[in-house]
């Protein structure tokens, strides 16, 4: 091990220091965006670069787009590769947004209404295979793909529906190739492409999205038969006083960053800190993920970052909870990426259970069981 491995991993050490210690070495991969539209397609994604719209500056609008069973089955093949010593296999929580906009029924209405559309009509309408919900089902069934939630949308429809209204030429290009995710001018900066759905200007939209979040649980008890109980927001951004609502719909655990963009009540949003075990006044226990993992990332060169971002935590008795999101695994867009993801998710996972014989592969949902 060489200094500069040592430096890392006493500096994740030090940031692992606060917090509820469980005293077990317990692995969480914890997979963002799933059910969400991203990038419909190569084509859509050549036809706004020609636009002029920015959709080279993210490698998420390069590569992020609506996963297919090639995805899923890919996936699963690298998750079943490898068990922990009580015999379980890798498994990937995907945090999961239940619907998209109903493109056609919000134009017809002039921009007035957003109306969503279930994320399983959404495989139907991109004409996904028929077998996906099979492919969902199978992963819960194994225990190596267990869903959790990430909000009905990864959408600040409000906003987004008052920019539509106001008629900006890109935005609503963006929207008649069935894309989001563009900053007009005047947008503010921490609702970037209209991507937090728990951005909100002024208290009128406030009821309406609380509504949402409420729904999007229901909807995610009809789609997969069970509720969830962990949470997590869209881009860190959340308005805490949604946590009784949460509450009430069962869900008792929100998986944070350690700083998150919280509305507070003077309707700002402003960065609060959290660890894991902290408890909120309604009841609601938060965790905070303490690793991440983004191998389609320009800026990501091996598993040594993630390596050493799981031994401070295990240094300090902790869990490691590896953050990472949907636009690593799927190449409906580009399948290099998929190929990179999966490759690199695959080392990541042997130099893991090579370096530390005694860990556990646990879901989120699991995982719960330990903050208890």
């Amino acid at each position: 091990m060489n200094i500069q491995t040592i430096k890392h991993s006493l500096v994740s050490a030090v940031k692992n220091l606060p917090g509820k210690s469980i005293g077990k070495k317990v692995v969480v991969i914890e997979c963002d965006d799933w059910g969400s539209i991203g990038m419909p397609s190569e084509k859509a994604y050549r036809k706004l670069s020609a636009a002029g719209l920015p959709v080279e500056k993210s490698r998420f609008y390069q590569e992020d787009t609506l996963e297919d069973t090639p995805d899923l089955e890919a996936l699963f093949t690298v998750l079943r590769k490898y068990q922990d010593s009580r015999g379980n296999h890798a498994v990937m929580t995907p945090f999961c947004n239940m619907a998209n906009p109903d493109f056609e029924r919000i134009k017809s209405g002039g921009f007035q209404e957003y109306y969503p559309e279930v994320f399983t009509e959404t495989y139907r309408r991109y004409g996904r295979s028929a077998r996906m919900m099979d492919l969902w089902r199978l992963g819960i069934s194994e225990g190596i793909f267990v869903p959790e939630y990430h909000g009905r949308e990864h959408i600040a429809t409000d906003l987004w529906l008052r920019f539509l209204r106001e008629g900006d030429a890109k935005l609503r290009t963006a929207f008649d190739s069935g894309f989001v995710c563009y900053s007009p001018p005047g947008l503010p900066a921490q609702a970037k492409d209209f991507r937090p759905n728990f951005y909100i200007i002024g208290d009128h939209a406030r009821e309406g999205l609380r509504r949402s979040m409420e729904e999007g649980i229901d909807l995610f008890k009809t789609v997969f038969g069970f509720a969830p109980i962990v949470f997590n927001a869209p881009n860190g951004v959340f308005l805490p006083e949604f946590n009784k609502s949460l509450i009430e719909k069962g869900v008792r655990f929100n998986a944070v960053p350690r700083k998150r963009l919280d509305r507070n009540e003077d309707g700002q949003y402003r960065h609060r800190s959290y660890v894991t075990g902290h408890q909120t006044a309604e009841g609601m226990t938060c965790y905070v993920r303490n690793c991440n993992f983004e191998p389609t990332d320009p800026a990501y060169k091996n598993t040594d970052h993630v390596v050493n971002q799981i031994n401070g935590a295990f240094l300090c008795g902790k869990a490691a909870i590896i953050g990472t999101h949907r636009a690593n695994f799927v190449g409906g867009v580009k399948v290099s990426c998929r190929d990179k993801g999966l490759s690199e998710l695959d080392i990541l996972l042997k130099r893991l259970l090579k370096r530390w014989p005694d860990i556990e592969f646990r879901s989120s949902r699991q995982f719960t069981d330990l903050l208890l």
